[in-house]
């Protein structure tokens, strides 16, 4: 017996003047269906989200097609009737919950307030409503948790309050548009288990909308792939992760492998395998480490007189030529680990040697020489990237710390070499970043901190939010800078895929401190902290479906 279909589109096109943006598009969702629309930046997907919805941004306009919900196309529903399908019908949940919430209205408020647009209910009833759903979703004390406001919750208790927001109504239909995008792994988790679960269990249809087949692979049914506006194959997931129909989907699935491939471009062939190197191997002699951290402390004054301990007595040692990944979720001290390393903020206690010389201590003036062997890659490039500046600027500043570089012509030639290294065309010297996509952005930061051709490298979160090509195509950049230049480098992350790829060694970080630290095939084989076992659990990649569904044949 075949399941109704709640929503769908048939030949959908929108377009934005005289430019295309979807392109007769054809999708239906089922009851008790989960389908994943996969796509790279620009492919259409959320804009398809919101034709879902009927509420296009402005400038676009449905050129052909129409949206059916419940056999009824939205175009021919009053303003009245689609008011009542957005969140009592098809409920749509976004990326960034805290942006996605009003700061100055408590969240139980704002749930209450959805629920009575839709229900016949008082406030008070509304309220209660929204407390129980908010322990549905897992959010402890629920009633404190309903009068906290937004900037008081954590990114994975925001985003279990825009689903309660969806759910609360009861639609038939949820679109979940990259609603776990830049959240920790375990937290990505249980969110994608709440929201399934509670869709499996209520019998709706849900359209998981991702740049990440991992996601796809472990909680769908069916997968669409966008690109340019279009459809280009949809299939069973089983049949999808067997074998793509078409190269665009082909590519996209070598590109999400654990050990992924790089991508040259669209139609250049099948790309270059990676090189393996989660083996433990060290490129450099074990007896001289260049970088060794030992019981490093930063900690930080609260707003209420407290100190909160980011960096707790840690100590790890990178060798010449080696990658250190530092991995654990956010707020565990990550980041400010290696913005102390590169002396970007000033350590409480401890030491941080670097070839032999103590640098933790050591007054600006003296560590500026330092400063061209040691640099990072930041996590948000275009927070980093000066706005006002041209590329060419941006990459050429450091170059102040580089005394053989003395000339206009030998700085312009170091740009276009940091440029080539980076893979990025010479053209892109003369353009702001505002000009560039996110992953030109990332090399960018990655030529500028590479302009003084340093010894070691802090990449911070360098494949975080990427599609699905560019995060293989950074990861394999990486490899092969560091080959060249023979870089050290410390790679902060919690993209468990990309560790394996990358890193000869994994420290684990909680709370501040270094809970585990070994070889990468170590780590990921035989885990010895229950923190380590805990975020491995929490990994998403295609190959654990293969590995299940060969274990169920045997």
């Amino acid at each position: 017996m075949s399941k109704k279909v709640l929503l769908e589109t048939r030949d959908l096109s929108v377009a934005f003047g005289d430019k295309l943006a979807l392109d007769r598009v054809n999708i239906a969702l089922a009851e008790n269906e989960v389908v994943g629309i996969v796509g790279e930046t620009g492919a259409g997907k959320s804009l398809l989200a919101r034709s879902l919805i009927g509420l296009l941004p402005p400038g676009a306009e449905r050129t052909n097609g129409d949206v059916w919900s419940d056999g009824r196309a939205l175009s021919t529903m009053s303003p009245a009737e689609l008011r009542n399908l957005r969140g009592g019908v098809v409920s749509l949940i976004g990326t960034n919950a805290k942006a996605l919430l009003d700061p100055v209205q408590p969240v139980g408020e704002q749930v209450a307030t959805v629920l009575r647009s839709h229900r016949r209910l008082s406030h008070r009833a509304a309220r209660q409503a929204a407390v129980k759903l908010f322990r549905q979703v897992g959010i402890t004390d629920p009633e404190s948790r309903a009068t906290a406001y937004p900037h008081q919750l954590s990114g994975g208790m925001a985003q279990r309050i825009v689903i309660a927001m969806a759910l609360v109504a009861g639609p038939k239909v949820v679109l979940a548009d990259d609603a776990t995008l830049g959240l920790d792994a375990t937290i990505q988790v249980q969110v994608l288990d709440l929201l399934v679960e509670r869709c499996r269990t209520e019998g709706l249809g849900t359209l998981i909308i991702t740049h990440d087949l991992g996601i796809v692979s472990q909680y769908c049914d069916r997968v669409a792939i966008m690109k340019g506006g279009q459809i280009v194959e949809q299939n069973d997931v089983s049949a999808f992760l067997a074998g793509p129909q078409t190269s665009y989907g082909q590519e996209l699935l070598k590109a999400a492998k654990v050990r992924p491939t790089l991508i040259k471009g669209d139609g250049d062939g099948d790309g270059e395998t990676l090189p393996k190197v989660g083996d433990g191997t060290r490129t450099g002699p074990k007896s001289s480490p260049l970088l060794q951290i030992r019981d490093m402390v930063k900690h930080f004054r609260g707003r209420d007189g407290g100190v909160v301990k980011a960096v707790d007595e840690i100590s790890i040692e990178i060798g010449r030529g080696e990658t250190l990944a530092l991995v654990g979720e956010s707020g565990s001290g990550k980041t400010t680990a290696g913005q102390c390393i590169v002396r970007l903020l000033d350590i409480n206690c401890g030491e941080i040697v670097f070839d032999g010389k103590e640098i933790g201590n050591l007054p600006a003036s003296e560590f500026r020489a330092m400063r061209k062997r040691i640099q990072m890659v930041f996590q948000e490039p275009y927070v980093a990237l000066n706005p006002r500046w041209r590329v060419e600027d941006l990459i050429s500043e450091p170059l102040s710390l580089d005394e053989t570089v003395r000339s206009a012509a030998d700085r312009r030639s170091r740009v276009l070499e940091m440029l080539e290294a980076v893979r990025l065309p010479k053209t892109l010297a003369k353009v702001f970043p505002h000009e560039l996509t996110a992953g030109e952005q990332k090399r960018v930061g990655m030529a500028r901190a590479l302009a003084t051709r340093p010894d070691f490298v802090v990449f911070d979160e360098p494949t975080t939010a990427l599609d699905i090509r560019v995060r293989a195509q950074i990861i394999d950049l990486i490899r092969t800078l560091q080959r060249e230049m023979g870089l050290s480098a410390l790679f902060i992350t919690h993209d468990l895929n990309s560790v394996r790829s990358l890193a000869h060694r994994v420290a684990v970080m909680r709370y501040g401190k270094i809970v585990e630290t070994g070889d990468t095939s170590t780590i990921f084989e035989r885990p010895g902290h229950d923190y380590t076992r805990m975020l491995l659990d929490a990994e998403l990649p295609i190959e654990r479906v293969a590995e299940k569904d060969l274990m169920g044949a045997i």
